[in-house]
């Protein structure tokens, strides 16, 4: 069996701890949590975005990657997060239920969105209180609007350019804590394994390595 290594934490601080992200999109996401890291520069936290090696989306293949990860690096519990980043999308109750139960299971803390990671995106420039009921159930449902889904299409009305392979870090970047305070807000079933409604628990993972509020909980 090959012995387990120590992961290099490059703030060189004792108490420093890794929070290490899986995520089902393939581009999206690694984009906006690496231009995150480096826009929000945490000495306390080390952030390691887990590239994908291929293009297959289902959440029990993002988790492995953290399965993967812990099982080559020495982790310490209670101080290591290993956080899996995936959509509600077309999964279905049931598979998310086994992934959630999974993570229980496994220590590790998920961040599902309702439908999908682009909602997180735009809780940085809109409330979803501000949209009637009928867009929301538009957003929700995520349809295709010619070669773009009902997300990508608000965020294009939104931004006036969106390109999801690099989005726009100077865009978001300055505005996480007012995403973190709009998804808060929509969060209106907390105790709920995920968002059955509109809505993201991505800003868990966000309060984690903003610095900032880490500040604050300490």
């Amino acid at each position: 069996m090959t012995e387990r290594r120590k992961f290099s934490r490059k703030s060189g601080l004792r108490d420093s701890h890794l929070v290490v992200i899986a995520a089902e999109g393939e581009e999206t996401e690694k984009a906006y949590f690496d231009g995150i890291k480096g826009f929000y520069p945490n000495p306390r936290i080390h952030v390691e975005v887990l590239p994908r090696m291929d293009s297959a989306s289902d959440p029990l293949r993002v988790l492995k990657l953290l399965d993967e990860f812990r099982s080559i690096y020495k982790l310490r519990r209670g101080h290591d997060q290993l956080w899996l980043v995936i959509d509600v999308d077309r999964w279905g109750n049931r598979k998310l239920a086994y992934v959630c139960r999974l993570c229980f299971q496994k220590r590790y803390q998920e961040a599902v969105s309702n439908p999908s990671f682009e909602i997180w995106l735009i809780l940085h420039i809109r409330s979803l209180d501000t949209y009637s009921s009928q867009v929301q159930a538009e957003l929700l449902s995520n349809n295709r609007i010619n070669n773009r889904t009902r997300l990508d299409d608000e965020l294009l009305n939104l931004l006036g350019s969106y390109n999801k392979v690099n989005p726009d870090m100077n865009t978001f970047g300055p505005l996480i804590f007012t995403a973190i305070q709009n998804a808060c807000n929509a969060d209106h079933h907390p105790d709920n394994r995920w968002p059955n409604e509109l809505g993201t628990r991505v800003y868990l993972l966000a309060k984690e390595i903003i610095p900032e509020l880490d500040g604050e909980k300490k």
